[in-house]
């Protein structure tokens, strides 16, 4: 049985999804240090620098805005990974320089909106701090 005729919500891949916030981050000032970030502690979505600070950017896509939508997604045990990944990517000795400025977390939240057919993009820097996550770190 076919549902052709239904109405269907356009996918929008995690490839897709960072591209876009890292898009939208550098037309608003940020430089990408870089994007999909390795570390033995986890992934980091993008690494931005946003004048004098390096900014740990988690994205999110969701279609349903309900139940907090794609910034909810980003709950405390996704912030400690965060965290974690974040400290591994400074205890990287070349990454020296970077530990001795600012440092904060932002989330980039992708939410469908049916009503327009198109995705709405909403940037929340300083989503949260290193003592959101109820740990304590060196960051």
């Amino acid at each position: 049985m076919s549902d052709a005729g239904a109405e269907r919500e356009p996918r929008l891949s995690g490839a897709e999804a960072e591209q876009a916030a890292a898009d939208l981050l550098r037309r608003s000032g940020h430089r990408i240090l870089g994007r999909n970030v390795d570390t033995l502690a986890g992934e980091l979505d993008l690494v931005t620098m946003d004048g004098d600070t390096l900014c740990f950017v988690e994205v999110k896509a969701r279609f349903d805005p309900r139940f907090g939508g794609a910034a909810a997604a980003v709950d405390r045990r996704k912030r400690r990974r965060l965290v974690r990944a974040a400290e591994a990517y400074l205890s990287d000795p070349e990454r020296t320089p970077l530990r001795l400025g600012p440092c904060r977390f932002d989330v980039v939240a992708a939410t469908w909106q049916p009503e327009l057919g198109e995705w709405r993009f909403t940037h929340y820097r300083d989503a949260f701090t290193v003592d959101d996550t109820g740990r304590r770190s060196w960051l």
